[in-house]
Order: C-alpha cells, then sequence, then structure tokens
C-alpha cells in the first residue's frame, strides 16, 4: 500500500507554475484522510466519495461527498474519516502571489482583503445549497485536469480561479459589513501567526510576537488564544512538529537536523512534545509513514 493511502505528500507549486492539482484515495482500513500540516498557498479542497470531517485549526467542518472548503494561507488543517468507508478527494494547492500578478501586483485589493481576513474568508460549499452549484461544478472540473497536458487547461483554470476568489472576496466583505462584531483585532492575531510560519525554525521571543501583531501583549496574548485555541508558544510548538512531521514523511534527514531546523535545540524536549501531539515518537512516526510505501 503506497503511502498516499494514509498521508497526502503534498508536493507544492514551482516558479514556472504556482498550483499543483492532487487525486487521493483513502482506503477503508484508515481513519485519517489527510495529515496534519499547514502551507503558505491557498487550498481548495473538493469531496468526490466519502464523509470527512475537515478540520481547519481548531474547527471541524463535516463534509459530505460533493461538498468543498477553501482553506486560506497559512492556517493548520487536516481531514479524518470514519474506518471502514473509504473516500476520495482532490486537491487544487495554488499560490494568492501568482494571482497578484495578474490583478495589478503586489496590494492588490483581493488577496490582500483574503490574507488580513483569513479566518473569516475559510468558505464551505455545501452541495445541498443551491447557491453553492456554480463553484461546485468549477471545482469538480479541477480534478478532471489532473490527468491532462498542463497546456490544455492552464489558462482555464486560471480564469475559474479568479472567478472563485471573487466569489469569496463578496461573501466576505458583505458578511463583514454586515456583522459589526468582525474585530479587527484578529489582523493583529494573523500576522503574529505570519511570523510563527516565516520564523519557526529560529529562536522566537514573546517579544518579537507581540511587536509583529502591533497590539499590547496582555491583548495580543488573550486574543491569540481567543481566535486560535492556543497560547503564542503552544501554538508555535505545533507548528514545529508539524514541519518536523513533513520532513520525516519526505527526507531522510536525521531526527537530531530535523529538529534543529525546526526550532528544537533540546532533542528531549523535541521528542517530548512531538509525541504529546502526534501520539508517538519521531522515530516511530517516520517508521510508520516509509513502511506503508514498502
Amino acid at each position: 500500500m503506497g503511502r498516499n493511502a494514509l498521508l497526502e505528500n503534498v508536493n507544492h507549486e514551482t516558479a514556472a507554475r504556482p498550483f499543483s492539482i492532487h487525486r487521493t484515495f483513502v482506503g477503508e482500513e484508515n481513519g485519517n484522510a489527510l495529515y496534519l500540516h499547514c502551507h503558505p498557498e491557498a487550498e481548495f479542497f473538493y469531496l468526490e466519495e466519502g464523509e470527512v470531517c475537515f478540520f481547519i485549526e481548531e474547527q471541524c467542518h463535516e463534509l459530505q461527498a460533493g461538498d468543498a472548503m477553501f482553506i486560506p494561507p497559512n492556517l493548520v488543517h487536516r481531514a479524518d474519516k470514519a474506518d471502514g468507508v473509504p473516500c476520495r478527494y482532490s486537491a487544487l494547492v495554488f499560490s494568492l502571489d501568482w494571482l497578484s500578478g495578474y490583478l495589478g501586483g503586489e496590494g492588490n485589493l483581493y488577496v490582500n482583503f483574503l490574507m488580513d481576513h483569513r479566518f473569516e474568508s475559510i468558505q464551505t460549499f455545501r452541495r445541498e445549497d443551491d447557491a453553492n452549484a456554480e463553484i461546485l461544478r468549477r471545482l469538480s472540473r479541477f480534478r478532471e485536469y489532473a490527468s491532462l497536458p498542463i497546456q490544455e487547461y492552464e489558462l482555464r483554470l486560471l480564469g475559474e480561479l479568479m472567478i472563485s476568489v471573487q466569489e469569496i472576496f463578496n461573501a466576505v466583505s458583505k458578511e463583514m459589513r454586515y456583522n459589526e462584531k468582525t474585530d479587527a483585532a484578529r489582523l493583529g492575531v494573523q500576522r503574529g501567526i505570519d511570523y510563527v510560519m516565516s520564523h519557526y525554525g529560529e529562536e522566537i521571543t514573546l517579544d518579537a510576537l507581540v511587536e509583529s501583531s502591533g497590539y499590547s501583549e496582555s491583548h495580543f496574548c488573550h486574543r491569540f488564544k481567543e481566535v486560535t485555541g492556543y497560547t503564542p508558544f503552544a501554538y508555535l510548538n505545533r507548528v514545529r512538529v508539524i514541519k518536523a512531521a513533513e520532513l520525516l514523511f519526505t527526507t531522510r534527514d536525521k531526527i537530531t537536523q530535523i529538529a534543529g531546523s525546526c526550532g528544537f535545540d533540546n532533542i528531549s524536549y523535541f521528542n517530548r512534545v512531538f509525541r504529546k501531539q502526534m501520539g508517538m515518537t519521531p522515530g516511530e512516526y517516520r517508521g510508520a509513514a516509509w513502511t506503508k510505501d514498502e
């Protein structure tokens, strides 16, 4: 059985083609459909068969066959399925910077809005809602592109992505205009998350996180926990472990080297934090991942 039966081995964009399309089948014997990870790209997830609980940060979104999700950049996500029931899904992972190049360059309204209001921009598209029919038809076509030469669909894909981002922008901005509780303090939390994503392999101080947010220390810590469910340093350790897990899965680098590159300067502490979060030691995780491929 290949690794993809348990874990999604995400192969993201290249400089020339800043997007990638994946199709994954998960057998009935597995409970995990998409492993815990995060990335700087945005993503559309389309469930073709089965049922999953799609987690973004700590929020679970129940998806049925024909439903889809939009996941903004730099948000931790995974998907679980019921044992004994197979599932199949397709995912389009793409760079918002790529779209920026066609929308006026850096600083354009739409991409900046989605980045600045990342949590609000999480979208669920349910098949039962007639208002989602067109975007779901669009997302279902993305899976067909995976088997075609890129020159046969690249410009069409670009256009369909722009339409989809426009629709998400319209929906979210409209909701925010009518929701006076939408809080600008989330922007400071997102800036803190962005700082973690860019510097997780380095020594990070609370002062640096607070400075990145633009808020006072007490306000930042309170809002960060409220928005993410974690304290800033618990979130940092979570991201570091997720990044380490990706390297354990995709490389043969030594565990000590991986720990160091992900910001852990103490291997015993790394092992302890990894086991608490992943339910096994780094060595056990690597062994389980690579055994699946043998």
